[in-house]
């Protein structure tokens, strides 16, 4: 089972960078939704098989899904489960959604998309 997530926001700033699903087009994210994780909003993990992952950090994304089963292990961000997180449009990996496992963690949640699966666009484009 997946869960949709679709939310608005208003993105009238001229340096407002789009984020675009590369294999689609589809709008997933802004710059002005990104937001810092241990101090950055840009990350690099290798995964448990050995896969480099280079991702950014956003607290919004619209037009995405994300899967029902939230896992525990292997999260790169401590007191953080993640699922996996697909375009809503032709469902392409694009990441992950990390949900936080206690009412203290902040950001509640927020999303991990992997910087090869969008496309920046200026916002004038």
């Amino acid at each position: 089972m997946i869960a949709y997530v679709k939310l608005n926001r208003d993105d009238s700033n001229e340096d407002v960078k789009k984020y675009l699903c590369a294999q689609c087009g589809t709008l997933i994210t802004t710059s002005s939704s990104t937001v810092k994780l241990n101090g950055a909003e840009n990350h690099s993990f290798v995964n448990p098989s050995g896969i480099q992952c280079n991702f950014m950090t956003f607290g919004h994304c619209e037009n995405v899904v994300a899967h029902e089963d939230l896992f525990l292990e292997h999260s790169w961000f401590a007191g953080y489960g993640w699922r996996f997180l697909l375009c809503g449009i032709c469902f392409q990996h694009l990441g992950w959604k990390y949900d936080g496992l206690n009412a203290r963690t902040n950001p509640e949640t927020f999303f991990g998309i992997l910087v090869g699966a969008v496309l920046e666009f200026s916002a004038d484009h």
